[in-house]
């Protein structure tokens, strides 16, 4: 396949290429194999900053605090954020680097605090993070310490909690993701001797995620024994024989498959000739997979791996002018070439990790219907199609925890990736030959015309929470292109 980028296959340790798996569910049905791996708590560092095969996660929970009268219930925002890896190898430990949780105290609360509240605030909470795998959980006990704040003139308070978790041991492969609970919230003012304050149990507001993190554990694959060979009579072969006859007995090739969780896209493709642009309905991928090939016996990882799915587009209703000035109006349809007996359309796309940039070539038929011109309609027929396949080449960042957006590019290096032509129209008109008249309007038979596909990936839409996907998040805006 071309890449515009000009990046070459090479092999990496597996566990650093396999770093942005994390957030893909794989759907092992696993059991939980989570457990506290240490039992000290050590002195709490500087955090630093995230390396490589790391994530930055954070997480926002919306809570009611009943606090004592009078400031009565408030409701508040803790966002929750650490540094995990985004894998582990099994047998190994996990560790929640710089761990916080942050939130604003009202105000109403902070003046209520007993004597000693304007040197400031201090206090603790208490949350838990738990770890969930296949239908399995495991609670893991978090204390937060907020160190002494300043309380300001006016307004709120912002205090920010720190945590220094042992490390977690993870004895199963699969995705481990861990989840914030509702904490119990205590404050009080900072001097030396000031009078404690009953703990404040909050809880979730209904209808939001809670998931902080998502980790894959990682096992390498298991080795088969081999059968001794049995004695043999025969002379032994020269040393050049021995080494030619063992190659084939390398072990293979070993493909990690993934499932990808939801990925939405949006589509559109502007026309040159038609000065229009067409812009697909949301979609979904189907049967998304992510393949990793692991190369023995050290198990690295080849660059590329594979993204590879299905995808199929609803019908569209497009308005143009046609021959720069007559007013058209159509439905058009993206399809595969075997749209006879086929809806979905395949793709195939070559993932460089090193770059996060992704690469594909997909093909399509168009086919057009109801149309009308200048207000008249007239009768395509059911398959007024392209006479060949519409051929795209398309390419851009991408990455397979959030997605992004695959593109052709008019000032690309490669010609594939510059555009796309529109092949001439065949099959159209009941009554009479339309197909040169539409070819007349739209074909090209060069690549002018440009077209853009953006994906995301809803790793924190999961479906126990969000059963209808259209409730997600919405999509990024998408620009037409060119």
């Amino acid at each position: 396949m071309p890449n515009p980028r000009g990046h070459s296959a090479r092999r990496r340790p597996a566990f650093l290429a396999l770093a942005v798996l994390g957030a893909l569910s794989i759907g092992t049905g696993a059991l939980t194999g989570v457990s506290s791996a240490s039992t000290e708590t050590p002195t709490p560092a500087a955090p630093p900053p995230v390396s490589a095969g790391e994530q930055s996660v954070s997480k926002d929970i919306v809570l009611d605090c009943p606090f004592a009268a009078p400031a009565g219930s408030q409701q508040i925002t803790l966002t929750v954020s650490a540094t995990v890896p985004a894998t582990v190898p099994v047998g190994s430990a996990l560790k929640f680097r710089s761990l916080t949780a942050s939130f604003t105290l009202p105000r109403a609360v902070a003046v209520q605090l007993p004597p000693g509240a304007p040197d400031g605030i201090r206090g603790g909470l208490t949350l838990d993070l738990t770890a969930r795998q296949g239908d399995k959980s495991t609670a893991i006990p978090a204390p937060f310490t907020i160190a002494a704040t300043p309380m300001p003139p006016a307004g709120d308070v912002k205090l920010t909690a720190t945590a220094d978790l042992p490390e977690q041991a993870i004895t199963v492969p699969g995705k481990v993701s861990f989840d914030v609970g509702a904490p119990t919230i205590a404050v009080k003012p900072a001097a030396d001797g000031a009078t404690e304050t009953a703990p404040v149990a909050c809880t979730l507001l209904p209808d939001q995620t809670t998931t902080l993190a998502s980790i894959l554990a990682t096992g390498a694959p298991t080795a088969v024994p081999k059968k001794p060979a049995e004695p043999s009579t025969a002379p032994s072969p020269p040393p050049s024989a021995r080494r030619d006859a063992a190659t084939p007995q390398d072990d293979p090739p070993f493909p990690l498959i993934t499932p990808l969780d939801y990925v939405q896209v949006a589509a559109t493709s502007s026309v040159y000739r038609l000065g229009a642009t067409v812009a697909s309905a949301r979609t979904g991928v189907l049967n998304g997979t992510w393949t990793v090939l692991l190369i023995p016996p050290d198990y690295l990882q080849h660059d590329p791996s594979t993204i590879s799915g299905n995808v199929g587009f609803r019908p569209v209703d497009a308005t143009f002018l046609g021959f720069g000035f007559v007013p058209v109006t159509a439905t058009v349809e993206f399809l595969p070439v075997d749209y006879r007996n086929s809806k979905l359309i395949e793709f195939t796309g070559k993932l460089v990790l090193s770059g996060d940039f992704l690469t594909t070539h997909i093909q399509v038929m168009a086919r057009m219907s109801n149309a009308r011109i200048n207000g008249v309609p007239l009768d395509l027929g059911p398959d007024c199609v392209t006479a060949k396949p519409i051929s795209l080449s398309l390419s851009g960042a991408y990455s397979a925890l959030k997605g992004g957006i695959l593109s052709t590019d008019p000032n690309s290096p490669d010609p594939d990736y510059r555009g796309f032509a529109l092949p001439p129209f065949v099959h159209c008109g009941t009554a009479e030959p339309l197909s040169p008249l539409l070819t007349g309007m739209a074909s090209t038979t060069t690549n002018v015309n440009q077209a853009k596909v953006v994906n995301v990936n809803f790793g924190s839409c999961p479906a126990k929470d969000y059963p209808d996907h259209t409730k997600c998040k919405p999509i990024p805006s998408t620009p037409p292109p060119g």
